[in-house]
């Protein structure tokens, strides 16, 4: 927990009693830590991490420990912390320990003089990243500290390197203010322990990453100050491009853009059309995800496993949700009424379940768009067979959805957990069934492989 948090603007003295109490024990826990790097086998001080964890959550729910541990309810800072510490130790196991010492310093030292620092008053703004309120008072002292200590743990050879000092600063501060419920706790740590390893496991193009980085923070903050993303729901897609564009590179970065750009102005042009009214928060941090992760996983295992398979996952993913997407805005434009699977008959456009021909056709239109460039894109060829294999099985998982959002929502709908869930970041059903129809788009992938 740093800087100043979705606390109350004043706290009362047990309170404030409390939260110095947590943090002067968060930096003495950390400096003890960093203490024993010295004096212990990496084995012994692994056991006494995994061991301080524990007991964190096994007292957690105790009220005799709950000055130990709670400012206010909503805060599971004192969970994060430890298992934060212990993740990164974990990530930075087999490296010299140096590198663990820096990502623990910065959590224990930075991070609690920027909470300390964030109490200052006057002129003191506040910044609301995701949920956790941070001043920039904070945020000021918590950079300029956390610099000290990258350049006198870290090697002389990464700090003179400037790229790489801007991406570490960049997503230290990333690390810090995007915060909820004090998880920056652990993605502090944990962050920086990722970011040290790929420098000397991976060693990528640190100008580029900056660039990524600076480029996906502005179409993030534009995305949602026009109000197509909620705050949570830009941060997701701020994490997707990073990921895929910084990571995978813009083979897999470019057509997850076409299918959000096209889902964008199709929306906008449905809603302008039949004249309905703008959504004020957007699409959240739950849709972004429904639509997107399964592509996400199978980037990620063909990183692990440089299996191509999973690039034709890949793109029957974005495949899909491309033609579901084009399909629910565009096929209501065109068709006044639809064949509903529900009672097979005829209603008004746009139901849940609704079949029609514009629908039908602007679904395998959007299919075979993804599915062609997308396959140009990563084998640099046209290839018929695979295109509309992946364009079919594309197809086929938005007409899943469908019966999936005909028989299932509903009874979704009426289970205790989606009950009275109205908040703008909440899971609905039609996120799980939206997850549930595009990974159909694997099964078919592999049965239509398998027969032709």
């Amino acid at each position: 927990m740093a800087v100043a948090y979705s606390y109350p603007e004043t706290f009362t003295m047990t309170q404030l009693k409390g939260l110095i109490i947590r943090k002067l024990i968060h930096l003495f826990t950390g400096l003890l830590i960093f203490i024993l790097t010295f004096l212990l086998q990496r084995e012994v001080l692994l056991w006494l991490i995994v061991g301080g964890s524990l007991f964190s959550f096994l007292t957690f729910n105790y009220k005799k420990f709950h000055l130990l541990h709670k400012t206010t309810d909503a805060s599971l800072g004192t969970l994060f912390y430890p298992l934060g510490i212990l993740s990164s130790y974990l990530i930075l196991y087999n490296m010299p320990i140096l590198y663990f010492q820096t990502s623990l310093l910065v959590l224990a030292v930075s991070d609690t003089l920027a909470n300390f620092i964030g109490q200052i008053k006057k002129g003191n703004g506040k910044v609301v990243i995701l949920h956790d309120k941070k001043s920039m008072h904070g945020i000021m002292g918590y950079v300029f500290s956390a610099i000290i200590i990258f350049y006198i743990f870290l090697p002389a050879r990464l700090t003179t390197d400037v790229f790489f000092m801007a991406t570490l600063v960049f997503l230290a501060v990333v690390f810090e203010v995007v915060s909820w419920r004090g998880s920056d706790n652990f993605t502090i740590p944990v962050g920086l322990a990722i970011l040290l390893k790929v420098s000397q496991t991976q060693q990528p193009d640190f100008l580029f990453l900056f660039g990524v980085l600076l480029f996906m923070t502005a179409g993030s903050v534009l995305l949602y100050k026009w109000r197509f993303l909620t705050r949570f729901g830009s941060f997701s897609a701020w994490l997707l491009g990073v990921y895929l564009l910084g990571v995978m590179g813009w083979k897999w970065f470019v057509p997850v853009v076409l299918f959000f750009i096209t889902s964008v102005v199709f929306t906008k042009i449905h809603s302008g059309v039949k004249k309905k009214k703008k959504e004020s928060n957007g699409r959240n941090a739950w849709q972004v995800t429904a639509n997107i992760l399964w592509a996400v996983i199978s980037s990620a295992l063909f990183l692990i496993t440089q299996n191509e398979i999973f690039i034709y996952f890949f793109i029957a993913f974005v495949a899909a949700v491309t033609a579901d997407t084009w399909a629910s805005e565009i096929g209501p434009l065109f068709n006044k009424r639809s064949f509903s699977l529900a009672d097979f008959r005829t209603h008004e456009a746009g139901i849940t379940g609704g079949i029609s021909f514009f629908g039908t056709f602007a679904a395998i239109t959007g299919a075979f768009f993804i599915s062609s460039i997308s396959y140009v894109l990563f084998f640099g060829e046209w290839n018929w067979a695979i295109i509309l294999l992946l364009s079919f099985s594309a197809f086929l998982a938005c007409f899943a959805d469908t019966l999936l959002g005909t028989f299932v929502e509903d009874k979704l709908l009426e289970m205790s957990y989606f009950k009275n869930r109205i908040y703008p970041e909440a899971l609905t059903p039609n996120d799980v069934v939206n997850l549930g129809g595009s990974f159909t788009a694997f099964a078919f992938f592999l049965l239509l492989g398998f027969v032709f």
